[in-house]
């Protein structure tokens, strides 16, 4: 190898490791700031433990606003890193369908362990995005707001609260919205070697949508539960109220994960995000229970389709797909 291919060698490898912080810093930071704090509880009142607690207390309290242009080319450069380190492809099976006029609500999933698409592709730094979502709204667990070090970037790319009043004035002001319909409680329901999709008693993101007269819009991220590696607590040594408690006080289930060398970076999982056709809805201000039923019904044959459609083409011919 000459000293050039050294060199060149070495740039990579350096370019590489650059592209897996940055692809950590708005994921596994959530894994990081939770050990931290953990961590910095137990040490108190350790002088460095107060300092980082009071860091954190000072980032929460900080005003959310426009991102600074510093933190706007940084922001750039770890979704552009993140595209490239899972080797992101999209597929739309009818781009002309998603029109720039009309309102969306993007029904995303699987949750998995962490919804690491979310802060990937749904903002305005992605290009491999529909042109007609490119201005989409991301609707996340209000618990990611008061994680320090994650609330600032992640609303800088457009991640919002997930609760009904964000919901609805979103749509109101003709924004289009993305959400993982299953929730942190698909979390519950994980299990190897399998997709699970908690879909048959979510009504609620499908009567906003009827509400607005917002089209629902399938979409299915494949691979992305491949990229952390997870453990869930659970019998025989705690029970499954324990934790379903638990996650009702946090707002998402406290996992144990990881990601490549045990770290909170993500483990390198190629990942193909597929949209479906668009689901019309009308815009109905009471809707009858039939009703919501009937357009959650499409929206999930929509979605098994979807699955059974492109999971051998997405390298998952092996996995179930499974709604409950």
């Amino acid at each position: 190898m000459t000293d050039l291919q050294v060199v060149l060698s070495c740039k990579e490898l350096l370019l590489e490791g650059i592209r897996m912080l940055a692809v950590s810093f708005w994921v596994g930071q959530i894994i990081g700031q939770t050990i931290g704090t953990i961590v910095a509880l137990y040490f108190l009142p350790n002088l460095l433990a107060v300092s980082f607690l009071a860091f954190q207390i000072l980032n929460v309290l900080w005003p959310l606003g426009k991102a600074p242009m510093l933190m706007e080319r940084f922001l750039n450069f770890s979704v552009q890193s993140a595209m490239q380190y899972f080797s992101l492809k999209v597929i739309c099976e009818d781009y002309d369908a998603i029109k720039p006029d009309q309102t969306y609500v993007v029904g995303l999933e699987p949750h998995s362990a962490l919804p690491t698409a979310l802060p990937m592709m749904f903002n305005k730094y992605c290009q491999a995005l529909p042109q007609a979502l490119q201005d989409v709204k991301v609707l996340a667990t209000s618990t990611v707001f008061y994680l320090p070090a994650t609330r600032h970037p992640w609303y800088w790319l457009g991640i919002r609260s997930i609760d009904r009043d964000t919901f609805h004035s979103l749509l109101a002001a003709q924004n289009s919205v993305v959400l993982v319909p299953g929730g942190v409680s698909e979390c519950m329901l994980m299990e190897k070697g399998q997709e699970v999709m908690y879909l048959t008693k979510r009504t609620g993101f499908v009567r906003i949508a009827l509400n607005h007269g917002a089209h629902l819009l399938p979409c299915f991220a494949f691979g992305q539960s491949d990229t952390y590696s997870w453990l869930r607590p659970g019998p025989p040594l705690i029970p499954n109220i324990v934790v379903e408690t638990v996650r009702k006080w946090l707002g998402f289930v406290p996992l144990v994960m990881w990601g490549r060398w045990g770290t909170t970076i993500p483990h390198k999982a190629p990942m193909l995000v597929v949209f479906g056709k668009p689901i019309e809805l009308p815009k109905l201000e009471h809707p009858s229970k039939e009703e919501i039923q009937k357009y959650l019904q499409l929206y999930i044959n929509a979605m098994q389709a979807l699955c059974q459609k492109h999971k051998d083409n997405a390298g998952y011919g092996g996995t179930a797909f499974k709604v409950v």
